[in-house]
Order: C-alpha cells, then structure tokens, then sequence
C-alpha cells in the first residue's frame, strides 16, 4: 500500500479551447500536479463519457483521444495527448464495483473525450501517467453515483488518483461567447458559492439532493456536468478537507470551480464525508 494519499479531484473543464493553455487555469493544473508524486495512474470520470444504467470501465493498453466538439478553429484538431491505459487496475476496478452491487461493462476501444485529454494535457503533458476511463450512468440517482466514488476510495491508498470531470456550472443556452471574463450571471455566481460552502460543510445530503436548490435546474439543464461532483465527493476518505484550485464563472454561465479532497495525515476522527 502506497504511504501517500493521492486525491480526489474535480476538474471543471470549460470549453476546449483551454487546451491551448496559457492561462490561470491549465497553470492551476500544472501547478497543482506538480505539488506531490506522480501517480502510478489516474481513474477519470468524465460528462461526455455516458452510459445508462452500466458502468463502463476503459481496457485497454494505449488510450486514444477523440475531438468531440464542433465549430473550433482548426489549429484545435489537430492538438493529440498520447498516454498508456492500465489493464490491471481496469480489471481491479471492475471488481471493486462489482462488490458494491454496479454492474459492469469492459470497454476496450473507447476513446478519451475532451472532458479527459484536455485537462490531462496540462496536468501531465508527457502523457507518462496511465488512465483509466470509466463512464458516468446517468440513469444512477446522484446517491448511487456517491457510492460509486466510494466504491473506488481505496484505490486513493495504492498510488491511484481519481478525478472526475465536469461543470460545477453548466448552462450552454445561456453562454456568452463574447467575451471570457464578462461578468458572471448571479445565479450562476450563488450556485457556486452555495457549492462551495455545501462542500466545505461536508453536507452530503444537501448535494445529493442539489436539484432542491432554487437554481440548480438553471445552473443545470442537465446533469451529466454536475454528477461528477457527487462523485468526485464520494471518494472521500476520513480525514479529506477540501482544497479549492479554481473557482469564477466564464463566459456568463460556465464556472471553472476545480478542487481537491486530501489529507496528508488521516486523522479517523475528523469529520467525515461519509
């Protein structure tokens, strides 16, 4: 068992054209993967890789990535991230969820989506660390997506790293594209805020049942972006505090808030997410 507790990290990943990079946000990603060990392999949750009632696990030996988006400039299709899948830890991870009751599915030549590479390419641009897709069912209630997270915790504990991917704000129908810094829309802004201070709290239920927020459906046409919080907040472990990287709204109706659960020393008694 590996003596350092890798995180569990939620990434709001924004529009792809931060692939580019050069901005506060892939220098937050750099920096911040670059403040502990390298990992022996990252397990990735993504919004734009779904499934219904299956969880899909990735097997495979070399990732491929895929440019799942429209009406970007060219220069953008033709950036690549090249990196090792983990076949072992699909396998490990397969049964880890078959234990707590998932069903499962092997992928094996399923591409990373832009939810994936583009962050990876800025956490680790040499693609040296192995990745391990694995699909967000949809049709889970935001409960069971919580034990899912959970199902995989330990993996945290063996030199394993779990990032979920998303949009802590993630309404396309009111974006902005006119500009990147115009000021946020305040509902967006509130949900941000009541996000952080639910998750700061360690309020487990209040999330789990984030659509009782007068601006969740606002925030959340659909909820394939905010999932991957519940997640993310469901590979938890005793002693995790939350650690923010990132935060601000974009384009009007994207917030960017990106953050970490780790704790360097476990302490059993500390509150817990669970």
């Amino acid at each position: 068992m590996s003596t350092f507790r890798y995180p569990s990290m939620f990434i709001s990943h924004g529009s792809p054209m931060l692939a580019f990079g050069e901005d506060q946000f892939s220098e937050m990603l750099e920096n911040y993967s670059s403040s502990f060990p390298k990992p022996k392999a990252i397990v990735f949750i993504s919004a734009h890789s779904v499934s219904s009632d299956t969880v899909h696990v990735l097997k495979t030996e070399k990732n491929r990535i895929i440019h799942d988006f429209n009406g970007f400039p060219p220069e953008l299709y033709k950036i690549e991230y090249d990196c090792n899948g983990a076949p072992e830890l699909s396998d490990q991870i397969v049964q880890l969820l078959k234990k707590n009751g998932f069903q499962t599915k092997i992928e094996t030549d399923s591409p990373l989506d832009h939810g994936i590479w583009v962050p990876m390419k800025h956490l680790y641009p040499k693609g040296d660390v192995p990745v391990v897709k694995i699909s967000l069912p949809l049709n889970l209630t935001p409960a069971k997506i919580l034990k899912m997270g959970y199902s995989l915790a330990s993996l945290r504990e063996e030199g394993v790293m779990i990032i979920s991917s998303g949009g802590a704000v993630h309404n396309l129908r009111e974006l902005k594209w006119s500009h990147k810094t115009l000021e946020g829309a305040s509902w967006a802004k509130e949900f941000e805020e009541w996000l952080i201070k639910t998750i700061e709290k360690k309020d487990v239920d209040s999330l789990v049942n984030a659509e009782e927020h007068p601006h969740f459906y606002l925030s959340h046409p659909s909820e394939e972006h905010f999932l991957p919080i519940i997640c993310a907040i469901g590979a938890a472990l005793p002693g995790d505090e939350l650690k923010i990287l990132h935060r601000g709204v974009e384009y009007f109706s994207l917030s960017m808030l990106s953050f970490a659960l780790n704790s360097k020393n476990t302490d059993e008694h500390s509150r817990s997410f669970h």
